[in-house]
């Protein structure tokens, strides 16, 4: 795909914002409602996005590229682990809407191009939950896969609270790392013994 500019990019930026908006409120919204939101006619739409399919595909890869610079700009290789994977929950939760539509829509699930460019793009987070295993931050009798799921678990929880007004994104970015440290952190930690 060739690199937009100018008119042209800020029209398709507007409406995936729109798309991830509209989706996360309704999954089953029309692309009307879509060309509404991102202020444009439904005609101008379909030219970015010939259908619902097309804008679907389209939005999920905005989100893995959107993923791929928050994690560029996280600076994942300054201070320890935790404070990496702080900087990352706050940009992550802070791309609400998108994010949230990635992990929920099921249509997908079956893009192996996605899936491959989703795992390339998280690869730098992923390398970072191994460092926190070595390092002796993060817990090492747990899977790097399960870390990456319960993280993504709890940004999404942060980003419903955000939504429905409970939390404010601070307070969301705040509770996941309560939580992350709680359940993650290395055994012998207050609050990571498990009773059974």
């Amino acid at each position: 795909m060739t690199e937009e500019t100018g008119v042209r990019a800020r029209t398709r930026r507007a409406i995936l914002t729109a798309a991830a908006q509209v989706f996360a409120k309704d999954r089953a919204a029309s692309l009307s409602a879509v060309a509404r939101e991102a202020g444009v006619g439904r005609t101008t739409l379909h030219r970015y996005f010939p259908d619902r399919a097309a804008l679907v595909r389209g939005l999920a890869y905005e989100v893995v590229r959107e993923t791929g610079e928050v994690l560029a700009r996280a600076d994942l290789g300054r201070g320890s682990a935790w404070s990496a994977i702080e900087r990352v929950v706050y940009d992550f939760v802070a791309m609400g809407e998108r994010y949230y539509f990635l992990l929920h829509e099921h249509e997908l699930d079956s893009d192996t191009k996605l899936a491959s460019s989703d795992s390339t793009a998280l690869a730098p987070f992923v390398d970072l939950l191994r460092r926190g295993q070595d390092e002796g931050d993060l817990r090492s009798d747990l899977p790097v896969e399960w870390l990456l799921q319960t993280t993504d678990a709890l940004v999404n929880a942060a980003w419903v609270a955000v939504l429905d007004g409970t939390l404010a994104r601070a307070e969301a970015v705040r509770a996941v790392m309560l939580t992350l440290r709680g359940g993650i952190s290395p055994l012998g930690e207050p609050g990571s013994q498990v009773q059974g």
